[in-house]
């Protein structure tokens, strides 16, 4: 119990998951009532901590293809220009091709 309470602010997934379980299982038929609130208690941290793993993937899973596909939005912008020349010649080659 005081293990718990140890880790109970700051909860490490595995850690305090494991914790809760363990002291389920040391509860027993003691208290019923008590050995079902910490393996509820297990079960959210170990789902909450898989959701944040889950969560985490996904974003960088986009990051590297956003990377992949094109690089930073800055880098994109970068390359375009309000100068009236470049527009002048966009304009004509566009004009050209027709």
């Amino acid at each position: 119990a005081e293990a718990l309470a140890w880790v109970g602010h700051f909860p490490p997934g595995s850690v305090y998951a494991q914790l809760c379980q363990l002291l389920a299982l040391a509860l027993g038929d003691r208290d019923p009532l008590a050995t079902a609130g910490l393996l509820a208690e297990s079960l959210g941290v170990t789902v909450r901590h898989q959701l944040l793993a889950i969560v985490h993937a996904r974003a960088r899973k986009k990051r590297k293809a956003a990377a992949a596909a094109g690089g930073d939005i800055s880098d994109q912008l970068r390359g375009l220009s309000l100068d009236s020349q470049d527009s002048q010649d966009s304009w004509n080659s566009q004009d050209s091709q027709s």
